[in-house]
């Protein structure tokens, strides 16, 4: 009996290849998008973390959102090799200033660097809100950190009002901690 020419290594293996490389694509490109942006947290009480500060504050002590009720809150994740973030440091910290007395709360969190290059970086740049240094990227996982920068915005009452992965200007920055306060 003969094997259809369907069947035979000449064309099954080619379309096994396509098939493979569809599915590839589809688990590369699709399926990220379909997943929230914001880790599902927008609108969802903001995770407890607690993260040793390294730089404008009192070195060794610990900072956490629960510590924070009642203030609006931005957390910056940041690296001093993002060159995003660094871009993004000055605006942080205008706001920061320009919003401190009207109960807003900077911190900036250092991702997968010693504590030694995150005061470095925070000396060096002049900034002026705490920097803390996520110890085993518990607070990463907490607020479901894919990349960096990324910002998450939490309002008086400890609730996520805003999220965002990848630079802020600084107006639509102000427009987010405006809805926080």
């Amino acid at each position: 009996m003969a094997v259809p020419e369907f069947y035979s290594g000449k064309t099954l293996y080619p379309a096994i290849a396509v098939l493979i490389a569809l599915s590839a694509l589809f688990g590369l490109a699709i399926l990220p998008r379909l997943a929230p942006r914001d880790g599902g947290l927008r609108g969802k009480q903001a995770p407890e973390v607690s993260v040793p500060i390294v730089a404008n504050g009192d070195p060794g002590a610990r900072m956490a959102i629960s510590q924070l009720s009642g203030q609006a809150v931005v957390l910056d994740f940041w690296a001093s090799w993002c060159g995003p973030c660094v871009m993004q440091a000055p605006v942080l910290d205008r706001v920061a200033r320009r919003y401190r007395d009207k109960g807003l709360v900077v911190i900036g969190i250092n991702v997968d660097e010693p504590p030694d290059v995150a005061r470095d970086y925070a000396n060096k740049k002049g900034l002026s809100f705490p920097i803390a240094v996520d110890e085993g990227a518990h607070a990463q996982r907490s607020y479901s950190v894919r990349s960096l920068p990324c910002m998450v915005v939490i309002d008086r009452q400890g609730k996520i009002v805003a999220y965002v992965n990848g630079p802020v200007d600084e107006r639509d920055l102000e427009e987010m901690v405006a809805a926080a306060l």
